[in-house]
């Protein structure tokens, strides 16, 4: 964490060195903040997480310096788009599913059961599950570059998802699954301070995609290494995350003259920034904070779903209906956010 606070630190006082090279432009289409920013966070990631790895002991550095190396491509896509802006959204998720396969080869593990009736039967032949793994990583991980944008969102559903995990892991005395979880919490948290409430910084798509990968590879590895763990347990802790991926394809599809890699400002975040944290931001007499209030907002639902992670980590039936509360929640504060929105706008223009 030390490191990773140095570093974002340093990114932050130098800013006027590099500030027409990697700072968020605020004037794009899903950006809601009115400065711009700088969105190399993945560079202090990288450092916390390095040094943090080198400051394990000998016994367990492997895993995580495998974990480091499959994450490499996802973040150095993101870290190239980050400064150049060149790198297309399709090179982008080549590079995610280059690290998810890379994570499969290296380490050897991937989804075999699901707990899912007929997905558990093909997840039984390696030439569907591997890519599915593949397919799996590279979408949470793109998940959080989705959710990050807003001051705190996405650090910090990485920090509770990891908690949760870390917790569990505890639990069943797997230390090396433990120091990851660890290690790669103090190295976001050396961001969020950063980041919440004041948004000095972003992780970027870098950062983001590297976020992602660690958190869905913790989350795919815990039960293939203790069969008591539902695997079912990783998808309710991400669910907020992959919930707001599915929904914004599916968003970008059925839209006319859309497709599902083009940016737009409808997502759950977006939405409550404009509506509910604007009015609450107004009530208070404090519009600068309008950006951290939407993720206040927003938080109760991969708490929620984390907590409900560690409690019903062994039971498939109750991570289920978990899994099935939270697409609830999250679709009925879709559509309360959405009317409300349509509400403002024609208010507004009635006056």
């Amino acid at each position: 964490m030390l490191v990773s606070v140095a570093i974002s630190a340093l990114l932050v006082i130098t800013t006027r060195l590099y500030v027409n090279l990697c700072h968020d432009k605020h004037n794009d289409v899903q950006k809601i903040h009115t400065d711009p920013v700088p969105r190399i966070g993945g560079l202090a990631l990288a450092g916390g997480l390095i040094s943090g790895g080198l400051a394990l002991p000998p016994d367990l550095q492997p895993l995580w310096m495998l974990v480091c190396l499959s994450s490499l491509p996802a973040l150095g896509a993101g870290l190239v788009e980050d400064v150049t802006n060149r790198v297309g959204p399709k090179w982008r998720l080549g590079a995610t599913l280059l690290a998810g396969l890379i994570f499969c080869l290296a380490t050897g593990d991937h989804l075999t059961k699901s707990d899912l009736p007929g997905l558990d039967w093909l997840l039984g032949f390696t030439w569907f599950a591997i890519p599915f793994t593949v397919i799996v990583i590279a979408g949470v991980a793109n998940a959080f570059n989705i959710i990050d944008g807003v001051n705190g969102l996405s650090l910090g559903t990485a920090l509770f998802t990891l908690a949760g995990l870390a917790v569990i892991a505890h639990q069943y005395d797997d230390t090396p699954i433990l120091a990851i979880c660890v290690i790669s919490i103090g190295a976001l948290a050396g961001i969020f301070v950063l980041n919440f409430p004041s948004g000095m910084i972003f992780l970027g798509d870098g950062g983001a995609y590297a976020t992602g990968m660690v958190v869905v590879v913790t989350a795919i590895m815990l039960p293939l290494r203790h069969p008591e763990i539902s695997p079912l347990t990783g998808l309710l802790g991400l669910s907020y995350p992959i919930l707001e991926v599915l929904i914004s394809v599916h968003r970008r599809i059925v839209r006319k003259n859309s497709h599902p890699g083009q940016p737009d400002r409808l997502h759950l975040h977006s939405l409550i920034f404009r509506s509910q944290a604007r009015r609450l931001a107004c009530k208070i007499k404090a519009p600068n904070l309008r950006n951290p209030i939407t993720a206040l907002l927003t938080w109760p639902l991969p708490i929620l779903s984390v907590t409900l992670m560690v409690f019903f980590h062994g039971s498939s039936a109750a991570l289920l209906a978990g899994i099935l509360v939270i697409v609830v929640l999250y679709l009925q504060a879709y559509r309360h956010v959405a009317l409300l929105r349509r509400s403002m706008r024609r208010d507004a223009s009635y006056s």
